[in-house]
């Protein structure tokens, strides 16, 4: 979905995705270190990442990003950062998605979301697969698909049993927004925003997508639509978009602000009361940009931590005023845990 289909979505739906378009009253706890890491280039905008880290610590960073310079349609791209002695080295862009030509996603595909894992689709053997979402009309009707690949740089295969969690609705924004966690060699835990201002999850048998089984969708509360996941030996963490006293400038209904929160995995995702620990946020003050969204957490291949010492988060930030699409540029912050605004024991 668009920077500018999100702009206009919030307008048009306010309320409906609750949280996400709203005020959030937060106490202000300095943030991490930050830092530039790519663009797309002029008439470019690169937001929605999900980055990854494999062992030899090459980073895959798969985002949605516009192909013709200036206009409006998403595609999905992969940069690919080599370490080097100087910090990472991005080689330019590779289209890895694109909208299909008919369908359930032929205006728009975007919030990618690739992990490591094996299906086995029409008698052959797959090892990475990419959660997506897909919309057939401008404004509405947003639903997650399933694309799979034998490499982590592609090419990546729709299924053609599409869309994975569908959404009957054409009258409202729909699902979208996936983090997927690997449970285990059969299954996948993916969360997703949904229309109404809520944070979902489900539990998917994937393995054999001749026999795929969509387990029941369940509500995660205390999390507004916008948030990502991340699993660690002793934790999860959760990194949303939100906003703190946002002046009303246009882009108006893109959030300030990044906040990074944790819980003991041993608490799990259904409690009673709120027991997310803020760890800390990204806004103006940090990244030097009026607008900071659409975040992520580097995990490895599989969806976890690569440590429990720091926390990497990718983000778009923006400027305010008439070029606020196309200054959609990618940054990461730093949060080192173990010492980082009291939130002792993540070590």
């Amino acid at each position: 979905m668009t920077a500018m289909h999100r702009i206009l979505v919030c307008l048009s739906l306010l309320g409906l995705l609750g949280a996400s378009c709203k005020e959030t009253k937060q106490k202000y706890i300095p943030g991490p270190a930050v830092s530039y890491v790519l663009s797309g280039g002029a008439g470019h905008y690169d937001y929605a990442p999900s980055p990854i880290q494999d062992s030899y610590g090459i980073r895959y960073v798969f985002l949605c990003e516009n192909k013709v310079p200036f206009q409006i349609v998403d595609h999905i791209y992969l940069y690919k950062g080599i370490p080097t002695g100087n910090g990472y080295t991005w080689q330019p862009g590779t289209e890895v998605l694109a909208p299909s030509e008919t369908g359930w996603d032929k205006i728009h595909v975007c919030d990618p979301d690739v992990r490591q894992f094996d299906v086995v689709y029409k008698g052959e053997r797959y090892h990475w697969i990419m959660t997506y979402l897909g919309v057939d009309q401008w404004f509405n009707h947003n639903q997650i698909g399933l694309a799979f690949s034998k490499s982590i740089e592609g090419p990546y295969i729709k299924y053609d049993r599409n869309p994975l969690v569908s959404f009957a609705d054409t009258s409202t924004w729909g699902v979208g927004q996936s983090t997927s966690i690997v449970l285990d060699s059969t299954s996948i835990r993916l969360f997703y925003s949904k229309s109404g201002g809520l944070m979902c999850v489900r539990d998917i048998q994937l393995n054999n997508l001749d026999s795929l089984k969509l387990g029941p969708e369940r509500i995660v509360p205390f999390l507004h639509p916008n948030t990502y996941f991340a699993y660690s030996t002793h934790y999860i963490f959760a990194v949303s978009e939100i906003r703190i006293n946002q002046k009303r400038e246009v882009p108006n209904v893109v959030g300030n602000h990044v906040r990074l929160v944790y819980k003991p995995l041993e608490e799990g995702l259904f409690t009673k009361k709120d027991g997310w620990r803020q760890i800390g946020l990204v806004g103006p003050k940090e990244s030097g940009f009026p607008r900071n969204h659409n975040p992520a957490l580097l995990t490895d291949p599989r969806g976890y931590m690569l440590t429990e010492d720091s926390a990497i988060v990718y983000f778009t930030t923006a400027v305010t005023g008439d070029d606020w699409l196309w200054s959609y540029d990618l940054y990461s912050a730093t949060f080192q845990l173990d010492t980082l605004n009291g939130a002792v024991g993540i070590k």
